[in-house]
């Protein structure tokens, strides 16, 4: 696992090198000054993002489907996206301040994730992976519902909040790099210190109970600590989905992992993956940019089919 963990971080590095030079705009024919600013200003801050919200989502997810025992888990599929980018346009739109994006994106997102947990808690006993899913798709529909009213209110902002429903990497400047992968990063330490309990709570909560893992107060801890940096990543892009779920599972596919091994990949896969979608939404049809979020669905759903397919429907590899 280190090598391969080792050769898929070269490979993010050099993807990320050559994205700096490629875009919409030749430098080549461009004063120097005027190719450094583009590289320096415009082009690195959004390859580090990339790399940065890439790894936080897909780390997320692999927390999110052990924690909940649901391969579909993520902030997508448990409505916690779609409310972290409702808090976004709250603040963009002037009902709370700008400054708080960040955190009205967290407390949106976790009040979110509580009531689907509770909604799902209260029809059965047990977290049951359909029960989860079919609520949080509905709290995100809802949520979406509620979007939609506010571009309705304020038609002024609705450039601004389509970004944010389409989901977009456009913008990214050096704050948000760095309050997102500091995030990130506390939290990735947090959570790989803790694969243990993973490990454990994988096994199922009577085993893990049997073996000093107290699955019930462990949970709600792990998940608040998985979905900071998602919430926070979405808070600048808007709406990315289904990487914290394609991500790990396309790893598990080929060859089942312990957590921490399958959590440094899934990050590094994540990073890379979102790099090489961005660049390509950004060069495909220059100077038109497609929206990450846009492709991000658009290559990710024929590989959730493909994993339906495989592990669901025919009793593929587990």
């Amino acid at each position: 696992m280190n090598r391969h963990a080792v050769i898929i971080a070269v490979i993010t590095f050099l993807a990320a090198g050559l994205s700096l030079f490629i875009g919409s705009v030749d430098l080549s024919g461009l004063p120097s000054e005027q190719a450094r600013n583009i590289i320096f200003n415009i082009r690195l801050p959004r390859v580090l993002f990339a790399i940065i919200v890439g790894a936080a989502l897909a780390m997320s997810g692999v927390v999110f489907q052990i924690v909940l025992r649901n391969p579909m888990a993520d902030s997508f599929t448990l409505g916690m996206a779609n409310a972290a980018v409702l808090g976004s346009a709250a603040s963009v739109t002037g009902v709370m301040p700008l400054v708080l994006r960040p955190l009205t994106s967290i407390v949106a997102g976790l009040l979110a994730l509580a009531l689907v947990l509770a909604a799902a808690r209260r029809l059965e006993t047990t977290y049951r992976p359909e029960t989860l899913i079919i609520i949080g798709v509905l709290l995100g529909a809802m949520m979406s519902g509620v979007l939609y009213i506010i571009v309705l209110i304020a038609p002024d902002q609705t450039e601004s909040i389509v970004r944010y429903m389409f989901g977009s990497l456009s913008g990214a400047d050096y704050g948000a790099v760095l309050l997102t992968g500091v995030l990130t990063l506390l939290s990735g330490a947090v959570l790989h210190r803790a694969g243990g309990a993973l490990d454990l709570l994988n096994l199922g909560d009577a085993r893990a109970y049997s073996l000093g893992v107290d699955a019930r107060r462990i949970r709600p801890l792990l998940l608040v600590v998985a979905s900071i940096p998602p919430l926070v990543a979405i808070s600048f892009t808007g709406l990315v989905a289904l990487v914290g779920i394609i991500v790990p599972q396309m790893i598990l596919y080929f060859r089942p992992l312990m957590f921490r091994p399958l959590f440094i990949l899934s990050s590094l896969y994540g990073a890379l993956y979102i790099i090489i979608i961005d660049t390509i939404g950004r060069t495909a049809i220059a100077p038109i940019q497609i929206p990450t979020g846009v492709m991000v669905m658009v290559s990710a759903v024929p590989l959730f089919i493909f994993l339906m397919h495989k592990r669901v429907l025919t009793g593929g590899r587990q």
